[in-house]
C-alpha cells in the first residue's frame, strides 16, 4: 500500500520590503502586516550624491537594515525620485459603443496600453504608467471603474528614465534577490494622498539639500513631476524652480496650495516655507491670491522626510 505524504504549504509571509531611492537618500524598510495595521520592523538609510552611487548605496542601506532585522522578506515595492525621470500626462479619448455597460479595469488598461505603445520616448524607457483620472460625459472623476457613459477621456500618466538608469535598476533587482512587485514614482504616490482631500490645483515640493522635485497637480490629478538640481543649500535660486513649475499649469489655472515635504532631516522646511510665503506670487504671475504654504505633518512615527516610505508601504499593503 503506497504511503501518502502530505506536504503543508508554507504560510505566506506577512512582511515586505519598501525600498525608496530618494533625491539624495536611499531608504530600505521592512514592514509587517498585522491585520488592518502595518508595523515598521526596521529601517536602514544611506545618503548618496550621484546616480553612479545608487547601486552601491542601495546595498549599503540593505546592509544597515540587515544589522537590525533577522531576515529579509521575499517581495517588496520600489519608489523612485529624481535622476533622469521624466513624466507626461496624455489624454485617451474615445466613444464607448455600449454606454450603459460599466467601465471595466480591462477597458481602461487597454486604452492605457494603446497610449503607452504610441509614445516616442527616444532613448528612455517607461517604468510606470497609470490612469490618473477621467472625464465621463463631461464629468470629472478620480476612478472611472464601474461607472457608465459614452464620451470618455482618460488621463494617462507615464514616467520614464534613461536606459542606463533602468539597466542599473534591473541589475540591482537581480542583486538583492527580492521580488519587486511595484515600481512607482514616490512623488506620484504622495500626491495621490492629496487627491483624497479634494484639493484641486497644487504644487507639491519635495526638498533636498542640492536637489528637489516638484509635482504639478491640476484639477486634483497629477499632471507632471519635475526633478530640478536646486535645493535648500541655494535658497536664493529656488524661485527659478518654482517659476518653471508654475508655467506647467494650464492657462487660467494657478496653484492655490504649495505642499512641502523633505528628502532628509537635513532640510529646514520652516525656512523654505518662509521663502515661499514671502515670494511675490501676485506680481510675478498675476495671482489673485497668494497660495497657501503647508508643511507635511509627520505620520505615526514617521517624520516628514519619511512620508514617502510610509505611503509606499500603504501601496504595498493594498
Amino acid at each position: 500500500m503506497p504511503i501518502l505524504k502530505i506536504f503543508k504549504s508554507k504560510p505566506k509571509r506577512k512582511d515586505f520590503l519598501v525600498l525608496e531611492i530618494g533625491l539624495e537618500k536611499i531608504s530600505a524598510a521592512i514592514f509587517e502586516k498585522e491585520g488592518p495595521q502595518i508595523k515598521l520592523s526596521g529601517v536602514g538609510k544611506k545618503r548618496y550624491s550621484s546616480q553612479e552611487e545608487v547601486f552601491d548605496t542601495v546595498l549599503e542601506s540593505l546592509d544597515s537594515l540587515a544589522a537590525i532585522v533577522p531576515d529579509f522578506p521575499t517581495s517588496g515595492v520600489l519608489g523612485i525620485s529624481g535622476g533622469s525621470m521624466q513624466t507626461i500626462t496624455t489624454i485617451a479619448r474615445y466613444d464607448r459603443p455600449h454606454p450603459s455597460k460599466p467601465i471595466s479595469l480591462d477597458e481602461t488598461n487597454d486604452a492605457l496600453h494603446q497610449v503607452v505603445d504610441g509614445l516616442d520616448t527616444g532613448e528612455k524607457k517607461i517604468f510606470f504608467s497609470t490612469v490618473a483620472g477621467a472625464d465621463i460625459d463631461g464629468v470629472r472623476v478620480t476612478n472611472p471603474i464601474g461607472l457608465k457613459g459614452k464620451a470618455i477621456q482618460l488621463s494617462c500618466f507615464v514616467a520614464f528614465k534613461d536606459k542606463i538608469e533602468m539597466e542599473q535598476l534591473d541589475r540591482l533587482m537581480n542583486e538583492i534577490d527580492i521580488k519587486i512587485e511595484k515600481v512607482v514614482p514616490t512623488s506620484f504616490i504622495v500626491a495621490k494622498v492629496l487627491e483624497q482631500k479634494n484639493l484641486r490645483d497644487v504644487l507639491v515640493f519635495r526638498v533636498g539639500v542640492n536637489k528637489s522635485e516638484l509635482t504639478v497637480m491640476i484639477d486634483g490629478h497629477v499632471s507632471e513631476i519635475l526633478p530640478v538640481s536646486l535645493g535648500s543649500a541655494e535658497p536664493q535660486l529656488l524661485p527659478v524652480a518654482w517659476e518653471v513649475a508654475v508655467k506647467k499649469f494650464d492657462k487660467g489655472k494657478l496653484p492655490d496650495l504649495v505642499w512641502l515635504f523633505a528628502d532628509s532631516d537635513q532640510v529646514d522646511l520652516e525656512k523654505i516655507k518662509e521663502l515661499l510665503t514671502s515670494y511675490p506670487w501676485k506680481e510675478t504671475f498675476n495671482f489673485q491670491l497668494d497660495p497657501r504654504v503647508e508643511i507635511a505633518k509627520g505620520v505615526q512615527n514617521f517624520s516628514t522626510s519619511d512620508i514617502g516610505i510610509h505611503l509606499l508601504s500603504q501601496q504595498e499593503a493594498g
